[in-house]
Formats: structure tokens, C-alpha cells, sequence
């Protein structure tokens, strides 16, 4: 459960940031490219859009699976807290429809010439909002202390939690992990042929001066969040093994990937470095996840929470059909890629 959580979290991080990132720079290609009538940043809107329906979808079917697990290994603390926060946190089915729908629309009027940046910008305040809600309850399930409290003052889950010092850059940490991977998906797209050269040569560049940015910035707010935790609990955390060896994954992630990025300001940039920049932007998320685990099991443990003191009567044909699915499905996954590629690609080209 273990195992699968970290993977399937490190997953959904990856596509959380991929639609944070791509929501900012559609909205800003889109902006500036109808002030300024530039055909190449409204072209680069349309790249980028086109493609958020199926990141959002990615978002959305990776989310599942490491709520589930979270939910399997620490019920106990999470649906208090969601109990607490349970307005909040059911508005979220609410918040993600509406972002999902304001998605589809942003493509459709980028597409027919226009304006989509007022949409965008919307699923991109909603999507960040829901990313602060998720950040609020996992903070909250970490202060049992303040259950009771909480409950007192508004049994009907009215209220927000305050007084954690690492809630907002925790938050602030995933959420500038969109530039990092907005940047790195942009310079990806940057080598399809069927878009003009003008079009390639922006989002290359920007996408690399971004990326390299988030790296930066996002390294920023993971030293807020550990310098932020209670006395003590960095150092409990990084005697746990994979924590300690998350922490070195992160930083020797974070750093090529800041090298790839800004590569691609340059004239031209392979297209190795631009997959080689999503491989490790995903390495350091990879290692950010660890961390995190062990900064939740670490705190928990002083709270007399120890989430491998329980018995456990493993049903492993369930196990065994999981785990051939989530192959099977990773596969099938490979395969519509593969169609996808070899279709005729639509010119992806906006005029004015």
C-alpha cells in the first residue's frame, strides 16, 4: 500500500503540475498574443490548450488511486480532518466540473479565433483553489490537537484551518511545480513539425526560461516547508531511509532539470534534452513525494500514530488482479499513444 501510494501520488503530482503550468501559459500566449496581434503566441495558446482536456483527465484518474491508499492507511487521521473541513472538501466535485468545463471552452474559443484567456484563467484559480483545499485537510490530519477544538466551534465543517506554519508552502511547493513542468511540457511540444517555426521557437524558449525558473522558486518553497516544521521532526524524518534518500533525489533532480531548461534558450535544443527535462522534473517530484511520506509518518509518530503498527491479512489474488490491471492498463495507455502519434497531425495555427 506503501509502495503504491508513493507511485501513484508522484503520478498525480506530475499531472497536477502539468495543468497548473498549462493553464498559466495559455492564459498569458493568449493574452498578449490578442494585444499585440502576434499570431505565434496565440498559435502557442492553441498548442497548449488543445491538449488540457487529456491532462485534466490525467489529474483527475491519478487522483483516485492515492486518496484510496491514503485512505487505507490513515483513515483515521484523514476523515476527521475531512469531516472537519467537510464543506470545503465536498465543494471540491463542484469547483473541479466547473474547471473541467471552462477547459473544453477555452479550447473551442482559441480555437474559432476568440478570446479564451478569461476561461483558462478561471479553471486556473479553481484548480489551484482545489490544490489549497487538498493542502488544507492533509495539513489537518496531521493536528489531532485541534480536532476537538475545531468540531466545538462548527460541527458542520464550516471552518478553516489556521495556525499551521507549513499549509502555505506546502501548497506553494506543488502549485510553482507548474512552472517547472508547465515549462518542461511546453519545450516538449516545441518539437512537433506540423507547427510553424515561430510558433516552436517560443515555446521552446519559453518553456526553458520557465522551467529553469520553477526550479528555482519551487526550491525556495521546499526550504520553507522544512524549515517550517515543528522542532524535531526534519530530523526524525530523514533517519526514515527513504526519506533521507528522497531528499538527494529531489536536489540532484531539480538541478539537471535546471540545466536542460536552460539549454533550450538557446538557438536549437535536441529533443533528448526536452524528454530528458520531463525525466527529471518527475525524478525530483518522485523525491519530494518521499520526503513528504516521511514528514507525515514522522509527525504522526509523536501524535502515538504509527502507521506500521497494524495487522494486516493481505487477500493477494485482489493484490495480484491490482497490480496485472495497473500493468495492463499502463500498457494500453503506451498503445493509444503510439495511435495517436502515427495520426495525421491538425495544423495547430491561429490568424489574425
Amino acid at each position: 500500500m506503501k509502495a503504491l501510494l508513493l507511485l501513484t501520488l508522484a503520478l498525480h503530482f506530475v499531472a497536477v503540475m502539468t495543468v497548473v503550468g498549462s493553464l498559466a501559459m495559455t492564459t498569458w500566449f493568449n493574452f498578449v498574443g490578442r494585444m499585440k496581434k502576434d499570431n505565434c503566441q496565440l498559435s502557442a495558446s492553441l498548442v497548449l490548450s488543445r491538449r488540457l482536456p487529456v491532462l485534466m483527465t490525467y489529474l483527475i484518474n491519478l487522483g483516485v488511486p492515492p486518496l484510496l491508499f491514503a485512505q487505507v492507511l490513515y483513515g483515521r487521521a484523514l476523515y476527521t480532518s475531512s469531516v472537519l473541513i467537510g464543506v470545503l472538501w465536498i465543494s471540491v466535485i463542484g469547483m473541479l466540473i466547473a474547471a473541467y468545463y471552462c477547459i473544453y471552452r477555452t479550447y473551442d474559443h482559441i480555437k474559432d479565433g476568440k478570446a479564451g484567456w478569461g476561461l483558462s484563467l478561471i479553471s486556473l484559480i479553481l484548480v489551484i483553489s482545489i490544490g489549497q483545499i487538498y493542502s488544507m485537510n492533509m495539513t489537518l490530519m496531521l493536528r489531532p490537537e485541534v480536532w476537538k477544538e475545531m468540531y466545538e466551534a462548527s460541527p458542520h465543517g464550516l471552518l478553516m484551518p489556521r495556525g499551521d506554519a507549513t499549509m502555505l508552502p506546502r501548497w506553494l511547493f506543488v502549485m510553482t511545480g507548474g512552472l517547472v513542468f508547465g515549462g518542461a511540457w511546453a519545450a516538449l511540444l516545441s518539437h512537433m513539425k506540423h507547427i510553424d517555426e515561430g510558433t516552436q521557437r517560443l515555446l521552446r524558449r519559453s518553456g526553458g526560461a520557465l522551467g529553469a525558473v520553477g526550479v528555482i522558486v519551487q526550491g525556495v518553497c521546499a526550504m520553507l516547508v522544512m524549515q517550517r516544521q515543528p522542532e524535531g521532526i526534519v530530523a526524525k524524518t530523514m533517519e526514515l531511509g527513504l526519506a533521507n534518500a528522497g531528499s538527494m533525489i529531489y536536489v540532484a533532480g531539480a538541478a539537471l532539470a535546471l540545466v536542460l531548461g536552460l539549454l533550450h534558450l538557446g538557438p536549437k535544443a535536441p529533443l533528448a534534452a526536452s524528454i530528458g527535462g520531463v525525466v527529471c522534473a518527475f525524478l525530483a517530484t518522485t523525491g519530494a513525494v518521499l520526503v513528504r511520506d516521511g514528514l507525515r509518518d514522522a509527525t504522526l509518530l509523536t501524535k502515538g500514530f504509527d502507521v506500521m503498527d497494524r495487522q494486516v491479512v493481505t487477500n493477494w489474488s485482489v493484490v495480484i488482479i491490482f497490480l496485472l490491471l495497473f500493468v495492463i492498463g499502463l500498457g494500453l495507455v503506451g498503445w493509444l499513444l503510439s495511435i495517436m502519434k502515427s495520426a495525421t497531425p491538425v495544423q495547430e495555427t491561429v490568424t489574425q
